[in-house]
């Protein structure tokens, strides 16, 4: 039977979603090979008294059989087979009210969590997402987080899915192709099919399955802008990156199989890492700005010459055969046990194409959940949180805002931190440090966090304490879709010096949204409101980031003074309200603006392809450079764009990068200005 009425959806009390004390006590588990239910905290708010019914089945929307009644609140359930996670109870009165709804995948991973079943009413599963995105659609700054996963299994007939603001989708198969949903769309909240601020979404590890059509409706609709990736997923159906003829501003897709076409035409930009395009773009123009596509492989059909780098020629596409060092975001899953899972891809160096095939989910290393991780809930402390560290668990971090009196202090080599349904950190008013400090050691992974600043700090994420020689080769540490905020979600003023900080040596970054707000709630935004230096500052060598999206910081917004850095694919808008030339000097006041991305002087040796930086400027201020590198021979800068956004007159970039190519300042809206390639010569 249906739920009367879905718990993650109404709006949870801030004290609740950012309580600091421990989680309640189970309210079942497995004890002997039975399980055991204690329903008495569930209907302590229930007037209800004598004979309990007590119903069971495999999904939280199957069918219901009575398997006992009971007098008191608690229930043992003697009669199990098989995987206690298979199991859903209700708990009835005598006149058959529904009291309470119970199953161990609620005691493991909480409220916000939904788990689908393949013996589920698929008509259900479908009400209950698309009725998530209802309540959800356009809510930007909604404290509201969910995970909903489907464990393997046949779900076309629940037919289209929308996904909104805070919501994981993902299967629970070992490959994509062990869960299948019928479509997906991403419908905007802006008017004529806006995108630009459809954000802070995701969707991984399972298939899309339907009629290879252009037909809109038709299309897997992933119609989003920044911080809204698509990791591990196969596409019968054409993959459409925008919505009608919207404006949009993403992209991020990362080992996926598409077999269909895949692509838009007002996308302004789209980074495709490590998959199989079987179709290319097939029919989308892909007129707009910058588009990159690293260790991608393309199928028979495909036009080549799409598939060239062009922009010598004027074009915006940047191909780049393989990707020279990267691990895949590690995600949950059952095993063939019944269990659930971590599993942690292998690293791979000079990679192509997708990590896994139909029978075989990839090289990596599989991790029991309950043995290894601690499963952390709302109402968690920072403090608990480190103990479980300490004690050598890795965290798996459920939905919900978790407010930091400290930082998440990570000192063992191979530690994982993995959210799911966009779980949040936000370093609290007595932290002036950060949300997470890792120390310089080998192959740590962070991975599928938000950071939101609503106080005071040095950082929001800190790797390494400080700059050494120490080198992590063999083991590197992976940050992975990572996404941080500024300012936007409550009436206050903020301040982070420098949202990322990378001190460590061979960091890999693997997509990045680094967003100080350009709007929010009234009272969140602005000059003097929410205060920060730089997006990301990276200090370590040989640090390689893919997907670097950075945005609207007060001085340089991403600052690299380490060697041997690498950046593949950067999108960047200038902070939008400066209010004047005399407040955006850099250099001592000697130079109009700051660069959008600067490599310090005593940089040797620095790589970059496929930039977008763009000028959004309320006021009349110029920028001398949007790039600004030393002209050394070991600085190589490929495929460099500015556009201006600002409505033209005497605004935007002088230069595009050192001086050189004319840029934007006193041209026209979306003028795009751009150069091929700049090494240095020194």
């Amino acid at each position: 039977m249906k739920r009367n009425k879905l718990p993650g959806i109404i709006l949870l009390a801030c004290c609740a979603l950012f309580a600091g004390m421990q989680a309640n006590a189970k309210g079942i588990e497995v004890r002997n090979g039975n399980i055991i239910l204690d329903f008495s905290t569930k209907i302590a708010s229930q007037t209800s008294a004598g004979t309990y019914t007590i119903k069971r089945s495999t999904g939280r929307f199957s069918e219901y059989q009575t398997i006992g009644s009971t007098s008191s609140t608690t229930f043992i359930d003697k009669k199990v087979k098989g995987n206690p996670h298979d199991y859903y109870y209700q708990i009835t009165d005598k006149k058959g009210n529904l009291l309470a709804s119970m199953a161990m995948d609620t005691e493991v991973f909480g409220d916000y969590v939904y788990i689908y079943s393949d013996t589920d009413r698929k008509v259900d599963v479908g009400n209950e997402i698309n009725a998530i995105h209802e309540q959800m659609f356009g809510k930007e700054f909604s404290p509201n987080r969910y995970a909903l996963l489907f464990k393997a299994g046949d779900y076309k007939e629940a037919g289209l899915l929308k996904v909104p603001f805070y919501v994981h989708l993902a299967g629970l198969g070992k490959t994509p192709f062990d869960v299948e949903v019928s479509n997906i769309h991403t419908p905007p909240h802006l008017s004529n099919g806006n995108g630009t601020c459809t954000f802070w979404r995701s969707a991984e590890n399972l298939s899309v399955i339907g009629p290879e059509t252009y037909d809109e409706e038709e299309t897997f609709k992933w119609a989003v802008s920044q911080a809204a990736p698509i990791r591990r997923i196969y596409s019968q159906r054409v993959v459409r990156n925008q919505w009608e003829n919207g404006w949009v501003s993403g992209g991020f897709t990362a080992d996926c199989y598409f077999d269909a076409a895949a692509g838009s035409k007002n996308q302004q930009q789209w980074y495709t890492r490590n998959s199989f395009l079987n179709k290319g773009r097939g029919e989308f123009e892909e007129i707009k700005y910058n588009y990159c596509f690293q260790g991608v492989e393309l199928g028979t059909e495909v036009d080549i010459k799409a598939y060239q780098n062009n922009w010598d020629k004027g074009g915006n596409v940047t191909f780049i055969p393989t990707t020279p060092i990267i691990r895949e975001k590690p995600f949950l899953f059952i095993g063939d046990d019944g269990r659930y899972k971590v599993f942690r891809p292998a690293l791979k160096h000079e990679h192509k194409g997708v990590s896994y095939s139909r029978t075989d989910m990839g090289e990596g290393e599989i991790l029991d959940l309950l043995n290894e991780f601690y499963v952390v809930k709302p109402g968690v402390s920072a403090e608990y949180m480190n103990k479980q560290l300490v004690a050598g668990k890795h965290l798996l971090i459920t939905p919900g805002m978790y407010e930091l009196s400290e930082p998440l202090h990570v000192t063992r080599p191979n530690t994982i931190i993995l959210g799911i349904g966009w779980a949040t950190l936000i370093p609290g008013e007595k932290n002036s440090d950060t949300a997470i400090l890792v120390e310089d050691v080998d192959g740590v992974t962070i991975a599928s966090l938000m950071f939101d600043a609503h106080y005071t700090s040095n950082t929001l994420i800190q790797v390494g304490t400080e700059k050494t020689a120490q080198r992590h080769t063999q083991n590197p540490i992976l940050l992975t879709d990572l996404f941080f905020r500024i300012g936007g979600f409550r009436p206050a003023k903020v301040y982070v010096d420098r949202a990322v900080e990378l001190n460590s040596n061979d960091v890999i970054g693997d997509h990045f949204w680094i967003w100080r707000a350009d709007h929010g709630v009234r009272g969140s935004v602005g000059w003097e409101i929410n205060t920060t230096r730089n997006g990301l500052v990276v200090n370590g060598d040989h640090v390689t980031i893919y997907g670097l999206f950075n945005e609207h910081f007060q001085e340089y917004q991403t600052y690299w003074t380490g060697e041997h850095g690498r950046t593949y694919f950067y999108q960047c808008e200038t902070p939008y309200d400066a209010p004047s030339q005399e407040y955006y000097m850099s250099e001592n006041g000697t130079r109009a603006g700051y660069a959008a991305y600067k490599a310090a002087d005593n940089v040797n040796t620095h790589e970059a392809f496929a930039f977008g930086i763009y000028d959004v400027l309320h006021n009349e201020i110029m920028i001398e450079n949007s790039i600004e590198v030393p002209d050394k021979t070991g600085i190589r800068m490929y495929h460099m764009c500015n556009n201006t956004l600002s409505g033209g007159g005497a605004k935007g970039f002088n230069y595009i990068l050192n001086g050189i190519g004319k840029s934007t300042y006193k041209t026209h809206h979306d003028y795009r200005a751009y150069i091929d390639e700049f090494i240095g010569k020194r």
